[in-house]
């Protein structure tokens, strides 16, 4: 069964959760003030948009590709500024905003470098864009170690809806190819601790689940991910369990 925008919300909020620490970071030392005009390109269901409009910023604006994302988005906040858009060809004109920012979006457009030279172009001298989160799973860690086999199923599910599961460690070769100054990049610590819900458990297999939808062994590996989550929530719970997969950020000024 497809995963609703509701179901999806939660996930993002979990994902920004796990990348708040890190934006923290990076909204500090590009220095913007309450009042700067943000831009938050492939915003999906709000989940970070509407955070920051309350508590960081006077003027976030949204876009995403995905109409019922926004549609739920703005259920939940309906003073959000949101637009469904292209991140390829964003409808802004030159320089109007001071920070353009995504959270785990180039992994999932045709053309990363235009997305980022798009952003470049609707943010003002002086300003920055932010890529706060992309994932490399070909640094992934699974223990116990029969858990690797994760990685090769979430690999080829990105691989099949189009996503490039490598993208973390392209990034920084992509803010200077658009021409970006002062750039950095670095990668999100992880931290393992004995609070994990086993609601965040069972969220990460739906979206696993969801993914393995689209394999063309869908049967054989079924059979397989019984087992393996029973090994997966069993090692949470005996406090055993590490998964890290390598997440990247950068952040560039415009000159």
């Amino acid at each position: 069964m497809p995963i609703t925008p509701k179901e999806w919300h939660k996930r993002f909020k979990l994902q920004s959760q796990w990348t708040k620490s890190t934006r923290e970071y990076l909204f500090q030392g590009a220095g913007f003030s309450f009042s700067s005009r943000v831009l938050d390109v492939g915003c999906g269901t709000g989940a970070i948009s509407g955070e920051i409009s309350q508590t960081k910023f006077d003027h976030v604006v949204g876009i995403d590709l995905n109409i019922e994302f926004i549609r739920h988005a703005l259920t939940i906040n309906s003073g959000q500024q949101l637009n469904v858009a292209d991140a390829h060809s964003l409808p802004f004109k030159n320089d109007i905003f001071g920070c353009t920012f995504c959270h785990f979006l180039l992994m999932w457009v045709s053309d990363p470098a235009q997305v980022i030279r798009e952003m470049k172009r609707v943010t003002s001298p002086g300003g920055s864009v932010l890529a706060l989160a992309e994932p490399d799973y070909g640094g992934r860690i699974d223990y116990p170690e029969q858990l690797a086999i994760i990685n090769e199923w979430q690999i080829a599910a990105l691989k099949d809806q189009g996503a490039n599961p490598f993208m973390g460690r392209k990034i920084k070769a992509l803010f200077h190819q658009a021409g970006l100054d002062e750039i950095e990049v670095g990668v999100i610590g992880a931290q393992w601790t004995a609070d994990i819900q086993e609601k965040e458990i069972l969220s990460e297999w739906e979206i696993i689940r969801s993914d393995l939808m689209g394999l063309s062994k869908k049967s054989e590996v079924e059979k397989t991910a019984d087992e393996i989550q029973k090994i997966d929530q069993a090692a949470w719970a005996l406090g055993e369990r590490i998964l890290f997969v390598p997440t990247f950020y950068a952040l560039g000024m415009v000159r």
